[in-house]
């Protein structure tokens, strides 16, 4: 045995999941009219996947329309009846104005004057009412515009558009069917936001920091995928204790599915000279973990050991430089060995 390098590693389970994915779906109950895409299909923002059926939407549209166009004329009418009380409001001013005059001077009667008085404010009032009328037809017309904006919306929600770029991950209808209220006809995630999902234990949280390096192996995927630390969770589950991070992969795997399981292994500190065996050395004995030395003869001698990283673990104690370990298999205390000759 030589110290060497040994990189301490933090391991731990997690899932495929894409941090950009939306789902396309409707707000109403309606009929898929047409879907122009499947599953791995790739889109980009603003492509037309599908359409819903809502005809009875239009009707509404068309009648939202006509029912605006009408308070507009509305609201040119009551504007017409104004300008006319205007001009009878200053008329009946005038000529009550002159009625006072006359009657001043003696020349008119005080009847003449209540005429003119009545008729005044008869103009008054008629101008008010003018007034409330453009109002009424005013809130009819913004109603109606925003009846037209509801249906014109509802309209827009029946063409299915790619929120995101990316790749349709799932689509559970067909063309025919008919879609409830809040379900998900098209789902669609971004390749390039994918990351590891993976879960650890609390007690590893204060050595775990964003950027260190990852390696990540897939379930039936031999060659494992580098990555980094992206970000760390800031809640441990109440139950498992464990925290999640995410980890960014520097490629994906040839096949990949969301909730797709892997394991990812953290660098988290690297150490030099250290004294290390592989991850599973020697046997128990008395509950102590120990290993067979070529000097002792194939003695059990105990050992200590330290943090792992990769397939070795550090050892501690009971082992110095220069030791020989033997594999234990097949060995027993005090049985005759011969240590082989390396030179060449």
């Amino acid at each position: 045995m030589r110290p060497g390098k040994l990189i301490i590693e933090i391991k731990g389970p997690g899932t495929l999941d894409a941090l950009s994915q939306a789902a396309l779906g409707s707000r109403l109950q309606a009929r898929i009219e047409t879907l122009a895409v499947d599953r791995n299909d790739v889109v980009s923002k603003g492509d037309v996947l599908g359409r819903l059926a809502f005809d009875e939407l239009a009707g509404g549209l068309a009648a939202a329309e006509a029912s605006a166009h009408a308070s507009e004329r509305a609201v040119d009418t009551a504007g017409a009846e104004r300008d006319h009380a205007l001009a009878s409001l200053d008329k009946a001013r005038a000529t009550h104005e002159r009625q006072v005059a006359l009657v001043a001077k003696g020349v008119a009667s005080q009847a003449g004057l209540d005429d003119a008085a009545a008729i005044f404010r008869q103009a008054q009032a008629d101008l008010v009412r003018a007034r409330r009328a453009i109002e009424q037809a005013e809130a009819e017309r913004e109603a109606a515009r925003a009846r037209i904006a509801v249906a014109r919306a509802q309209l827009d929600d029946s063409v299915l558009r790619a929120p995101i770029d990316g790749i349709v991950i799932s689509r559970t209808h067909h063309p025919g069917e008919v879609v409830a209220p809040g379900s998900e006809p098209l789902r669609i995630a971004d390749p390039t936001s994918l990351v590891l999902n993976a879960r650890l234990d609390e007690s590893a949280i204060a050595s775990v920091q964003a950027g260190q390096l990852a390696h990540i192996r897939f379930s039936g995927f031999e060659t494992p995928i580098n990555g980094h630390v992206l970000r760390l969770g800031r809640e441990v589950d109440e139950e498992t204790r464990e925290f999640e991070l995410d980890i960014a992969l520097d490629r994906l795997p040839p096949n990949w599915a969301l909730g797709q399981r892997g394991t990812v292994r953290i660098e988290v500190e690297e150490r030099p000279d250290v004294l290390t065996v592989p991850q599973t050395p020697g046997t128990p004995r008395r509950r102590t973990r120990g290993l067979a030395r070529a000097e002792r003869a194939g003695r059990w001698q105990a050992v200590t050991l330290g943090s792992a990283g990769g397939a070795r673990v550090e050892v501690r104690g009971g082992l110095e430089g220069g030791d020989i370990v033997l594999a234990p298999e097949g060995l027993h205390p005090f049985m005759r060995l011969r240590v082989a000759d390396s030179t060449p």
